[in-house]
């Protein structure tokens, strides 16, 4: 027998043992932690310490910056983005939320085991003379343990073992003290409802679709944030060159200057007639200057995009963008409408994530109507029994012969438990009928609505994706139009000022009319511009809608899957 006080004390230590490691307590003198082996230490800070999903550091960027300058294609930022970007790496934890469902999902498969002990010693005077005492005193010491855990083929088991330690001044016990022991094992088989387990696996089914579905929704987000930095991209692009093509119209309105301050000089010109061309210098000046902190801002927006802007070091580098917005990807890359369409409808995320939520709603149908079914259970249980002591030799009116003194012992007692000297056993049925099943039936309606639901939302996004091809073909006729009627336009405007400009040198026209025509060819400077990248936005927006903008850039997406 344990003292009581002994056996306190060790469960008081454990416990204390436990929180010192799961919860980051000091240890006491002695350590704590020696108390518990390492294996069980090692559990127990992973169960109350697991791992996480850390935030990444901005990677990829120093390494690319060159005498103080980062140098960056399309192709290179958006690599950048795609590893650094704050908005898609919250996008990724969308996955990781989703994994942790299904593991949540398996709880239903979780075993259990449970323990127990408890003593007690009573102390009662008795008025009955088959007490075998004029004041019982008895000590009862229990101990038990089980097992119990639903069968990932649909039965439910547990086994338990029990023992008890009985001691007594009674004169009537045959066994004192006396040790008993059981051990009961038991197993159901549902046979009509849930015989296909679909009450329990179905769950996890669902789970695993709504990973899949989580999954696929984050790659169409990660693809929009990649086609939205992509069209920020050539924002900036547009950006730069306009400001080349202000400074070429800078310098014309300033070489005109030149020549009437020159004209003035010599007394060809009055001095009321010059303002109009410094008048010229000065706007396109302030154009200029508006235009360099508007391409400064845009260069800002790219830093926020690929988390340049969290490092003063980053902050302050120079981008330099590489490519050229007349460079126009080859018309070979467009497929024809109903090709691309059929293409977009067979790989685009957002499709095949509509079609699986309604695989979910077929799943709920089918739980709802297993629900509806008789409930017919078949159970088998059995038990053994073990009794032992030291035994008490007695003769008395009882009726109970005195017999040899044999001692025994708690392996006496597992011997008969484990041998099954006396044992019980049998089956059982249990039929349950539902008569209205009022929840399953709502269930059933409600998931049914919804199937019906995400049908129509699965033909929302078959229209979306047609819609979004159209368009971006259309973008893209309307862009390759623009740039031809804009570069026409262009070289018709670079030839009026040329010929405007011989006509002042003769004094056939005046100064006015020469800064008009070189204010329509900076207009068309910047139409040609605005096509151009129109077109490659358009072009990006056709990949999109496609579903081959990363692959058009040698990428492959990769979204982090369950753990």
């Amino acid at each position: 027998m344990i003292p009581l006080k002994r056996f306190v004390t060790s469960k008081i230590s454990f416990l204390a043992a436990v929180l010192s490691v799961g919860f980051g307590l000091e240890a006491a003198e002695p350590p704590l932690q020696a108390l518990i082996p390492a294996p069980v230490a090692g559990w127990l800070n992973h169960r109350f310490h697991p791992e996480t999903v850390q935030v990444r550091e901005v990677r990829g960027i120093a390494e690319r910056i060159k005498d103080g300058h980062l140098a960056l294609t399309i192709r290179e930022f958006l690599e950048l983005v795609l590893r650094n970007s704050t908005d898609i790496n919250m996008t990724r934890l969308d996955v990781y939320t989703a994994a942790e469902s299904v593991k949540s999902s398996t709880a239903v498969f979780d075993p259990s085991v449970s323990m127990g002990f408890n003593t007690v010693r009573a102390v009662s005077p008795q008025f009955s003379q088959i007490a075998g005492a004029s004041t019982l005193s008895s000590l009862n010491q229990n101990s038990n343990i089980s097992f119990q855990q639903l069968l990932p083929t649909g039965q439910n088991g547990s086994i338990g073992f029990s023992t008890s330690r009985n001691s007594t001044n009674s004169a009537f016990n045959l066994f004192n003290p006396s040790i008993s022991g059981a051990l009961n094992f038991s197993l159901t088989q549902p046979l009509l409802q849930n015989r296909n387990r679909i009450q329990f696996q179905g769950p996890q089914q669902i789970a695993r679709t709504q990973l899949v579905i989580t999954s696929r929704q984050s790659e169409a987000r990660i693809a929009d944030l990649v086609a939205q930095a992509a069209g920020q991209y050539w924002d900036a692009v547009r950006a730069r060159d306009n400001i080349k093509v202000l400074e070429q119209t800078l310098a014309l309105a300033k070489k005109s200057f030149e020549r009437d301050k020159l004209a003035l000089d010599l007394g060809a010109l009055a001095s009321l007639d010059i303002l109009q061309s410094e008048t010229q210098v000065a706007e396109r000046k302030r154009d200029l200057v508006q235009a360099q902190y508007a391409y400064r801002s845009s260069l800002d927006g790219l830093r926020r995009l690929m988390g340049a802007d969290l490092s003063p070091d980053t902050r302050a580098v120079e981008i330099v963008l590489g490519d050229d917005p007349s460079v126009l990807p080859g018309r070979e890359k467009i497929l024809p409408y109903e090709e691309a369409l059929t293409a977009a409808l067979r790989v685009r995320p957002e499709m095949d994530a509509a079609h699986r939520r309604v695989t979910v709603d077929d799943l709920n149908a089918r739980i709802a109507r297993n629900l509806m079914t008789p409930r017919l259970d078949l159970s088998v249980q059995g038990s053994g029994l073990g009794l032992a002591g030291r035994h008490v030799v007695t003769n008395n009116g009882l009726g109970i012969g005195a017999g040899p003194a044999v001692s025994g012992g708690l392996s006496d007692t597992l011997g008969q438990i484990f041998g099954f000297n006396t044992p019980t056993y049998g089956a059982s049925l249990q039929l349950t009928l539902p008569i209205k099943s009022t929840a399953a039936r709502v269930q059933l309606a409600d998931a049914l609505i919804s199937r019906t639901r995400d049908q129509y939302a699965e033909r929302q996004v078959q229209q979306q994706i047609i819609q979004d091809v159209r368009l971006t073909l259309n973008a893209l006729d309307l862009a390759k139009a623009g740039i031809e009627a804009a570069t026409f336009a262009r070289d018709l405007a670079r030839r009026n000022v040329e010929a405007e400009q011989q006509k002042y040198e003769l004094g056939t026209i005046s100064a006015f009319e020469l800064l008009d025509s070189q204010s329509r060819l900076s207009a068309s400077e910047s139409a040609v511009l605005n096509a151009q990248v129109a077109y490659q936005q358009a072009f990006v927006g056709y990949e999109r809608a496609t579903w081959s903008l990363l692959e058009g850039l040698g990428m492959v997406l990769e979204v982090p899957k369950a753990r």
